[in-house]
C-alpha cells in the first residue's frame, strides 16, 4: 500500500501546502480521503492514478477545503464513486449535499449519474477492497467524520481532541492528524486540534509514527508546531504535499 499526501494544509491552499487530499494505492485499486484543492494532483499528474480504472473518494465531511476538488473528477479518465458522511452525521443524505458541486452553474455538466454518492456510515465497511472504519467527531464547526484504512492508516482532522480519536487508531502504523496550530497559540481549540492534541492522539492510540496535516496556512512557519508535538511523541513529521509515506 502507497500513502500519497495531495493537500497537506487547510482552510485555503498556500505557495507550498493545497488543501485536504490523500490517495492511497494498492496495485490497481485507489482511494482518495478528501477532495480539496490537493485533488489537482491527480489531474496534473497522471502518475497518481497510472493503472487505475476506479477511484473511490471517501469524504470526512463538507467544508469547502475538504470537497472543492469535486468536479476535478470530470478531467480524470476513470470512473468514481463518493462516500460521504450526510445521511449519518448530518441527516440528510449526502447527495443532496453535494448537488450544487456537481450540475450547472457552479458544475459545467450536470455528472449526477456519472459519480455516484454512497453513503459513508460508523463502523466497518468496505469501501473499493480496502477495510474502511469511520467515528464520529462531533466536536469540530460541524461534526466530522475520523478515517482508518485496514491497520495502516488513521486521518483525524477537522476536530478538537476528541478521546475516540485514539480508539480509532489505537495501533496503528501511520496517524495522520491536523495540527492547526500549536498549544502556545491554540487557535480555535474548541474546534481544531493543536499539535500537542495530535501528539496526545498518537501516544494514546500507540501510533507507529504521526504526520502533522491540515496545517493553517496563516502561519508563517510550522516548526513550532514540530516542535510541540515532539515534546509529546518522538516519531512525528510534518506533512507536506506529495509525501509518501511507505
Amino acid at each position: 500500500m502507497q500513502i500519497t499526501i495531495l493537500g497537506s494544509g487547510g482552510g485555503a491552499p498556500s505557495d507550498l501546502r493545497e488543501t485536504a487530499s490523500l490517495l492511497i494505492r494498492e496495485d490497481d485499486r485507489a482511494l482518495l480521503l478528501d477532495a480539496g484543492t490537493g485533488a489537482r494532483r491527480l489531474v496534473t499528474d497522471s502518475r497518481h492514478l497510472a493503472g487505475v480504472g476506479h477511484l473511490d473518494v471517501v469524504l470526512t465531511h463538507f467544508h469547502l477545503d475538504h470537497v472543492c476538488g469535486l468536479p476535478y473528477l470530470r478531467m480524470l479518465d476513470v470512473t468514481a464513486t463518493i462516500w460521504a458522511p450526510g445521511e449519518w452525521l448530518y441527516g440528510t443524505a449526502s447527495a443532496d449535499v453535494l448537488a450544487p458541486l456537481r450540475r450547472p452553474p457552479i458544475a459545467p455538466e450536470d455528472v449526477s449519474q456519472l459519480y455516484p454518492v454512497h453513503e459513508l456510515r460508523a463502523g466497518r465497511q468496505e469501501i473499493g477492497g480496502f477495510e474502511v472504519r469511520a467515528s464520529a467527531q462531533p466536536r469540530h464547526w460541524a461534526p466530522t467524520a475520523g478515517l482508518r484504512v485496514g491497520d495502516r492508516l488513521a486521518l483525524i482532522t477537522d476536530t478538537a481532541y476528541e478521546p475516540a480519536s485514539a480508539r480509532l487508531a489505537d495501533g496503528v502504523e501511520h496517524l495522520l492528524h491536523e495540527a492547526w496550530s500549536s498549544s502556545a497559540s491554540p487557535r480555535y481549540p474548541e474546534c481544531d486540534a493543536t499539535s500537542a492534541d495530535a501528539a496526545r492522539v498518537a501516544t494514546e492510540a500507540g501510533a507507529g509514527d504521526l504526520t502533522l496535516i491540515h496545517l493553517d496556512p496563516a502561519l508563517a512557519d510550522h516548526a513550532p508546531l514540530l516542535a510541540d508535538a515532539e515534546s509529546g511523541f518522538a516519531r512525528v513529521q510534518l506533512g507536506r504535499d506529495e509525501l509518501v509515506l511507505a
